[in-house]
């Protein structure tokens, strides 16, 4: 009997998410955690994690990342970004953003590990897209 429960409690843990890092995203079958639209593109995909519960939240597009953080006031621990060029997961807040066409919600940004003359931090893009958002809504949607 406790070799049974040893081998469940075995099992259990090999099919846990990681404490750390990204998780793997189902393509075109997960859903962004703000949009709710399915996550095809794994050049803008971002995720966060929670720090109380180190549950991931998965998002389509680095603007639905931003804008959940402020409209849910969550507190997190990781934030991951896909290098749009070569769909390596990057930690959001170390990489750069560039201008990027056809972003899933249009908001124009994609990351890089190229720290490029022109390119911005994070907090740069998300203080943009804040600001964008406040334009085109006349507040950020909460």
């Amino acid at each position: 009997m406790t070799r049974l429960f040893s081998l469940l409690i075995a099992l259990l843990c090999a099919c846990s998410e990681p404490s750390t890092g990204p998780t793997p995203i189902r393509w075109d079958r997960d859903t962004c955690e703000r949009c709710r639209m399915t996550i095809s593109d794994p050049r803008f995909a971002a995720q966060i994690r929670l720090s109380d519960s180190g549950q991931v939240r998965d998002f389509d597009d680095l603007g639905c990342a931003v804008l959940w953080l402020d409209e849910s006031e969550a507190r997190y621990s990781e934030i991951w970004i896909r290098d749009h060029r070569t769909s390596v997961w990057l930690d959001a807040r170390q990489a750069y953003y560039e201008p990027a066409r056809g972003t899933p919600m249009d908001f124009g940004w994609g990351a890089t590990s190229d720290p490029g003359e022109k390119h911005l931090s994070f907090e740069q893009v998300r203080a943009r897209v804040r600001s964008e958002e406040r334009s085109a809504h006349g507040s950020v949607r909460r």
